[in-house]
């Protein structure tokens, strides 16, 4: 029975902090980072701030789990496609697939990442590798956002490893390959928030996906010739 009431609790516990986080990013979409307060977040979650604060210190500890939830989804998804049973490159286009699709549906909150300068100051003053962060809650927050990172990063590693034993994907270092790919993802992804006219997470996987698999030498052209 008190397990149960345990359950219960944490449950009840979790949706609240659920709502708390999708209240905040409506108010900092809104406000904007800065301008965003804690009081404003507990009005929006119809919330009392004292019940705000039992969850939260305060809005950067909110942003950081804003952040670490939208890595979380990355991490699980692109997990469960490593170890699925699809073959290396459909496994490859279903985690371009993935990225690109969380992104859109998060759209919103990335772009702040970019205009918002406040905010692009805190991350920076987050993660920069170069400063040293006294807060204890910071140093936490760094060390599980590598970690999940890392955990990215394997997936991707296993799934290119496999191709190239498979004789799918060129021979060469599967984290350096990884990087290329990544930079290839996140490159499009900031290149989107300017385009006027949207392409879907579906076409736009179609396009990298034919890209990578063809790559951008003209099959003609060999190596050393010229015209």
């Amino acid at each position: 029975m008190a397990e149960g009431r345990i359950n219960k609790k944490e449950i009840i516990q979790a949706e609240y902090k659920r709502l708390m986080l999708l209240a905040a990013e409506r108010v900092i979409l809104r406000r904007g980072f800065r301008s965003a307060t804690m009081d404003e977040i507990a009005r929006e979650a119809n919330f009392s701030k004292a019940t705000l604060y039992k969850y939260f210190h305060n809005k950067g500890q909110i942003l950081l789990e804003i952040i670490l939830q939208y890595i979380d989804e990355i991490k699980e998804r692109l997990r469960e496609i490593q170890q699925s049973e699809r073959s290396p490159d459909e496994k490859l286009k279903q985690m371009i697939l993935s990225v690109l699709d969380i992104q859109t549906r998060k759209e919103n909150i990335s772009r702040l990442f970019v205009q918002d300068k406040s905010l692009r100051d805190f991350i920076h003053r987050i993660f920069a590798p170069s400063r040293k962060e006294d807060n204890r809650e910071f140093q936490q927050a760094l060390k599980l956002f590598k970690a999940r990172r890392e955990e990215i990063s394997q997936s991707g590693c296993l799934v290119l490893t496999e191709g190239m034993e498979r004789g799918l994907f060129v021979a060469t270092d599967p984290e350096k390959l990884l990087r290329y790919v990544w930079a290839l993802i996140e490159g499009l992804i900031h290149t989107r928030y300017w385009q006027e006219e949207k392409v879907s997470p579906e076409d736009e996987t179609e396009q990298i996906f034919e890209f990578l698999m063809t790559g951008i030498a003209g099959k003609s052209v060999q190596k050393g010739a010229t015209e």
